[in-house]
């Protein structure tokens, strides 16, 4: 049973559940939906998700979105090695944990920022809107940061353990796109080397990750 996959590989959800079905050789279809297009807002496209948001799969006639849910779900549905998502109920809920932290914490201020230094300028937002949510966006990645960087200094992955998780593929995703927003992870060592940990054990990461590289490439010019 092949499942369908619909992604735009600038959003770092999608690019995390495309890692996690590549590196398992789950046999899958990709669909681009485009969302600076409005393809997510189209009637055709709200029958696959109606929320209207990527990455979301149909699975033979089940449909499902939010692209944490997705992963876990993937885990179980093709019964993934253990170490993406732990059979342990100690080891999952530090998985859970950090997935759940993920939203409101490093994801939160990486999406306040892409508002005021991307999405500002091209929908011309008001002046305070624009240094309101930079402002938020800031401190919020600096605390997620700062946080992290306690955490991986005192463990390879983010979750603990000795091999990657879920949570570790989630965060990485969001961590990678800080360029587009005008931030990074420097001046956080144990961020930085995390990242390129999981990017090299990722072998996929590269084929994923072509889209957001060639975009960051064409800023720069």
């Amino acid at each position: 049973m092949v499942l369908h996959l619909y992604v735009d590989w600038l959003s770092q959800p999608c690019r995390a559940v495309g890692m996690l079905l590549m590196e398992n050789n789950v046999e899958h279809q990709v669909h681009d939906v485009k969302i600076m297009s409005g393809e997510t807002r189209t009637t055709d496209y709200k029958k696959v998700n109606p929320v209207g948001k990527v990455p979301a799969i149909v699975d033979d006639d089940f449909h499902l979105g939010e692209s944490h849910t997705i992963m876990r779900y993937i885990c179980a549905s093709r019964n993934l090695p253990d170490h993406y998502y732990p059979n342990d109920i100690k080891q999952r809920a530090r998985v859970d944990y950090w997935l759940d932290w993920h939203h409101m914490n490093l994801r939160f201020g990486s999406s306040r920022l892409i508002k005021a230094n991307f999405f500002g300028p091209i929908h011309k937002f008001p002046q305070q809107t624009i240094d309101e949510s930079r402002k938020e966006g800031e401190d919020v990645l600096k605390s997620s940061l700062t946080f992290m960087e306690e955490t991986l200094g005192k463990s390879n992955y983010i979750a603990g353990g000795n091999q990657l998780s879920i949570a570790d593929i989630a965060l990485a995703s969001e961590v990678a796109m800080l360029p587009i927003s005008g931030a990074s992870c420097e001046g956080y060592p144990s961020v930085q080397a995390w990242l390129k940990r999981i990017s090299t054990e990722i072998k996929s990461w590269p084929q994923v990750n072509a889209t957001l590289d060639q975009f960051l490439a064409s800023k720069d010019k």
